[in-house]
C-alpha cells in the first residue's frame, strides 16, 4: 500500500488572467506563495510523514515545491513526465482568443473523449496521458510502501486520477481541483482508492 499524495501548485499569473501557460514559466503570485506555504504547513502534519517528494520541473511547481521541501525537510526531486500538457500555439491564450482564432481545431478541443487531439506545434492528449502514467508508475515503483508527495499541474493531476482509476476515465475533464489542493490516493494492489480531491481545508479552514 503506497499513499500519493497529488498537489497541484499555488496560483500563478496565468491562473489569475485565465490562460493557458503548459511549459511556460510564469511564477507564483503573492497569493500563490501564500497557498505553497500553507499546503507545505498541511503536508508537514501529515501522518505517517511524507518520505518523498517529487515535482514538475515547470516553475510554478518548483516554486510549490521548494515551500514543501522547505517543512518536510526533503529534496524536491524533479521528473520531466510530470510536466503539465504542452498547449503548443494555444500556449498564453485565453478561451475566447483560442475559439476565435482557431474555431474548427477549438470545436475538436471540446470533445474530451477524443484522445487524438493535438494542439498545434504541442503535445497530443493520449500522448500526454500515457506520459504522466508512466512518471506516476515509475515513482510509485521506487517508494512501495511510502507517503509519496507529487507537486504537479492541473491536467497532469487530471491524466494521474485516469491512470489510476482507468474505469472512470472518461470523467478526467470534470475533477475540480483548485490551486494548492491536495488530492490523496491510497494505491493498492487489489484497487485504488480516493480518499480526497481537491481538499483545499488548509486555505480556507474548511473540509
Amino acid at each position: 500500500m503506497t499513499d500519493l499524495i497529488l498537489v497541484r501548485h499555488g496560483q500563478a499569473t496565468h491562473n489569475l488572467e485565465g490562460r493557458w501557460e503548459g511549459w511556460g514559466s510564469t511564477p507564483l503570485t503573492d497569493t500563490g506563495q501564500r497557498q505553497a506555504e500553507a499546503v507545505a504547513q498541511r503536508l508537514a502534519e501529515w501522518c505517517p510523514p511524507i518520505l518523498n517528494l517529487y515535482t514538475s520541473p515547470i516553475l510554478r511547481a518548483r516554486q510549490t515545491a521548494a515551500a514543501i521541501a522547505h517543512h518536510l525537510g526533503l529534496e524536491a526531486i524533479k521528473h520531466d513526465g510530470l510536466r503539465e500538457i504542452n498547449f503548443g500555439q494555444v500556449s498564453g491564450m485565453n478561451l475566447d482568443e483560442f475559439r476565435d482564432t482557431m474555431p474548427d481545431l477549438y470545436d475538436r478541443w471540446q470533445d474530451r473523449s477524443d484522445t487524438t487531439f493535438r494542439y498545434p506545434q504541442g503535445e497530443q492528449r493520449l500522448a500526454f496521458f500515457q506520459r504522466v502514467g508512466e512518471a506516476l508508475d515509475d515513482i510509485l515503483a521506487q517508494h512501495a510502501g511510502d507517503q509519496v508527495a507529487v507537486v504537479a499541474h492541473g491536467g497532469t493531476i487530471r491524466a494521474g486520477l485516469a491512470h489510476l482509476f482507468p474505469d472512470t476515465m472518461s470523467d478526467w475533464w470534470t475533477y475540480p481541483l483548485r490551486t494548492a489542493s491536495i488530492s490523496h490516493v491510497r494505491v493498492n494492489s487489489g484497487g485504488n482508492v480516493l480518499l480526497s480531491l481537491s481538499d483545499s481545508q488548509h486555505l480556507d479552514g474548511q473540509p
